[in-house]
């Protein structure tokens, strides 16, 4: 069929991230749960992006296969045959945040839209974390030697959006990575993934949203598995390319 990146103002902020962060995103459209590469995934076949082998930025040149696979992901397949390009970002969003029962104005602003998506994720988390994850989250939010905060205390930091939000939203990111990420989840399956699991010698941190995945069966569906992840990592992305535009 060939991607087709249908122009997008929230993911026109694409193209000055940084290689490894759109790599990150990429490995959730490239990747099956196990670790295989999708059969309907284009990305690496694509001429536009072989022809950038052993380039340092072969994929922050990509940005634009990157976002149109993910648009032709988040649409109706049968749909998108016909009309050859896919759904907004916006669209993909509101349905990862209709399945997890998020409540958000839909014209809000995408930032705004992730923020809720953030709040219930890490509300989620949150509620099924012992004390000690709660202050090992604290430590990776640079928090360390604070006690627990209350929930609104949390949910001040998120709605300030800046820094607090990215900090959460980078949190929330990194658990993703390793929930979803190929080699993290294979051979484990999502309802048995938590705490460390030994994967080819490697110790994989299966994060907060572990405890999510155990509550949420969306989880296990297979275009969850990827817009979920993904939206997660663009919000990620997003909130750091603005502090960085920022100071």
């Amino acid at each position: 069929m060939g991607i087709t990146y249908r122009p997008d103002d929230d993911l026109a902020f694409l193209q000055y991230c940084s290689e490894e962060d759109i790599r990150q995103l990429a490995t959730y459209l490239v990747h099956d749960k196990d670790g295989s590469e999708r059969i309907a995934s284009e990305i690496k076949s694509n001429p536009a992006f072989t022809c950038l082998d052993g380039q340092p930025d072969q994929w922050r040149k990509s940005w634009k296969l990157v976002a149109g696979e993910l648009q032709h992901f988040g649409g109706d397949s049968l749909v998108n045959l016909f009309r050859r390009t896919g759904v907004f970002y916006r669209e993909i969003l509101g349905d990862v945040c209709d399945k997890m029962k998020v409540k958000y104005a839909r014209n809000s602003s995408a930032y705004d839209i992730e923020n809720a998506l953030i709040e219930r994720l890490v509300e989620l988390s949150w509620e099924k974390m012992s004390e000690a994850e709660r202050l090992e989250a604290l430590k990776r939010l640079n928090m360390a030697g604070h006690a627990a905060p209350d929930w609104q205390s949390i949910l001040d930091m998120i709605r300030g959006k800046g820094r607090g939000s990215f900090e959460w939203s980078s949190w929330l990111a990194d658990s993703a990575r390793s929930l979803f990420s190929p080699f993290s989840v294979a051979n484990i399956g999502i309802a048995a993934a938590s705490g460390f699991v030994a994967q080819r010698g490697v110790a994989v941190v299966a994060g907060p949203l572990a405890a999510v995945a155990l509550a949420v069966p969306l989880f296990t569906g297979a275009a969850y598995r990827v817009t979920m992840p993904a939206a997660i990592q663009i919000a990620y992305m997003r909130r750091k390319y603005e502090l960085k535009d920022r100071f």
